[in-house]
């Protein structure tokens, strides 16, 4: 009997009888390892050694590869199963190698030989019901040299087959469509960036707003398409920069595997859902296409969750682990809305399960899904109109009032410094309101509101400055002097390099010198 007959055949049984698939042949072909669901991996080689000192070496470098194939199939526990195929056993061989070879972790070793003793070699049906097949195992007859090589080289070619068909399957999944839309998206998001830049800047508040950047007082009073704008929007160039690199490899991946339809239903799902959750649960204005992105990790798990091991022999790992750092991250940088990345995150899992994969049927858990995920989007809908603390913000408030004072909308900023007012009381709307006043020239009654500002907090160096401005503009040199005096005593204030104390004193003085002659 032919030790290449009796190899190929081992083979043939394993992936044709058992279908079980190949993972990895060595370029000499004389060295194949087999994955056996998650449950086991499977070794066979073919060798000719004379002493067990080489057996021994093989074994350390198999343990060695064993552990490395093992980080790529998603199972606690797999047995491994190390099965050696030669002409002779070494001579030195005294017993089987399961014998030989004992306190093996999760490792059993065979040795099947074509010319053997009896009690030192096992038998091919032995070790297939060690492996728990149930495949009868047909012995090889006794040919000639030309004919074991003839069924040799017919059970290698029925082997690369059928590894070829699974190969063109798996081929077919992960690249079912072509990746159009993903270029469209990364151009929208470019040229809305270049008309942010040219109109102001992608960092200033009331540029965004203007845009269309997710903010909650304009949602609550129906401009609901910021819910979709706000993912064609990015803060600064390394925003831009990060989520267009991974909008560029994540979103190519989903087209290919979900066509372009599908990925166009899975993108602004997910993004819908993660402005969504930043909606009900971040008051502040926010932009990004990171919710979307992240929806693109869900369609992904999707993927995984329907086809496991393709998943992981492909991609699951790497996908994983850094959609594990994306998300640290988010929850460790106050500024990044993790909100909007979770319920990217869901949205576009739950997006790719209404559709499905393509080609994969129609199935009743879509309708589920379906039913889930508009509860799901109407439950944040409404949780962000019903969440007064994050539905308005007093912080965000005053930063585009700041904005609307800097460029002079001085009604805009009074409108909106007033409606905060009516709802919470603010030593620095009060402030604002007192800057509003001075602009304008109205002493009175920014002397009215820095007073308020002042007494709410008593440490408001900003405050007691401008009102000892406001007033020595009154004539009130005295209450000048008292809170010139207080912004000093304040910490903090002898290095704030924009107040000019001296300045101040010096006008007051000289408004005394004049009110005495």
């Amino acid at each position: 009997m032919s030790a290449n007959h009796l190899f190929w055949k081992f083979i043939f049984y394993l992936i044709i009888n058992e279908h079980l698939r190949m993972i990895d042949i060595s370029p000499d072909k004389k060295q194949v390892w087999i994955e056996k669901e998650d449950k086991a991996i499977i070794r066979i080689v073919k060798v000719e050694h004379d002493w067990m000192k080489d057996l021994e070496a093989d074994k350390a470098t198999a343990k060695r590869m064993f552990k490395k194939i093992k980080t790529l199939i998603p199972s606690r526990r797999l047995d491994f199963y190390n099965v050696y195929v030669s002409t002779y056993p070494p001579v030195d061989l005294s017993s089987r190698l399961n014998e030989y070879w004992v306190n093996e972790e999760n490792m059993q070793s065979f040795f099947m030989a074509s010319e053997s003793a009896q009690w030192t070699v096992d038998e091919p049906g032995d070790v297939l019901k060690v492996m728990g097949f149930e495949s009868v195992w047909e012995d090889i007859p006794e040919r000639t040299a030309q004919e074991h090589q003839q069924y040799a080289r017919a059970y290698s070619r029925e082997v690369s087959r059928k590894q070829e068909q699974l190969e063109r399957q798996d081929k077919n999944l992960l690249l079912f469509g072509k990746t159009r839309f993903t270029y469209i998206l990364l151009t929208a998001i470019l040229l809305m960036f270049f008309l942010i830049e040219q109109a102001g800047s992608s960092t200033d508040i009331l540029t965004l707003i203007e845009f269309g950047a997710k903010y909650n007082p304009a949602i609550l009073e129906g401009e609901w398409w910021r819910l979709f704008s706000a993912m064609f929007l990015h803060i600064g160039f390394f925003h831009l920069f990060m989520n267009s690199l991974a909008l560029f490899y994540l979103g190519t991946a989903v087209e290919r595997i979900y066509g372009t339809f599908r990925f166009i239903f899975i993108y602004f799902t997910a993004g819908l859902f993660g402005s969504l959750a930043s909606f009900a649960f971040n008051e502040q204005i926010s932009a990004g296409a990171s919710g979307a992105i992240f929806g693109c990790f869900g369609a992904l798990l999707y993927f995984g969750f329907i086809h496991r091991k393709l998943f992981f022999r492909s991609m699951g790992m790497n996908v994983i682990l850094i959609l594990a750092v994306n998300l640290a991250f988010g929850f460790m940088v106050p500024a990044v809305d993790n909100g909007a990345h979770i319920g990217g995150l869901i949205g576009g899992f739950l997006a790719s399960g209404v559709l499905h994969l393509p080609k994969h049927g129609v199935h009743l858990r879509q309708a589920l899904i379906f039913t889930v995920s508009l509860a799901l989007g109407a439950g944040l809908f409404w949780y962000g109109h019903a969440n007064e603390g994050k539905a308005e913000s007093p912080l965000v408030d005053l930063q585009v009032a700041q904005e609307l004072i800097e460029q002079e909308e001085l009604a805009a900023a009074e409108s909106i410094l007033e409606s905060l007012l009516n709802d919470h009381d603010n030593a620095h709307a009060y402030f604002l309101l007192g800057s509003i006043a001075i602009k304008e020239e109205d002493y009175h009654s920014a002397g009215m509101h820095l007073e308020k500002a002042a007494s709410m907090e008593d440490d408001f160096i900003e405050a007691h400055y401008n009102l000892a401005l406001v007033y020595v503009e009154l004539q009130e040199f005295d209450k000048a002097e008292l809170s010139l005096e207080r912004a000093r005593s304040i910490d903090g204030a002898s290095s704030d390099d924009r107040l000019d104390f001296d300045h101040v004193q010096e006008l007051i003085n000289e408004a005394g010198q004049n009110e005495s002659s």
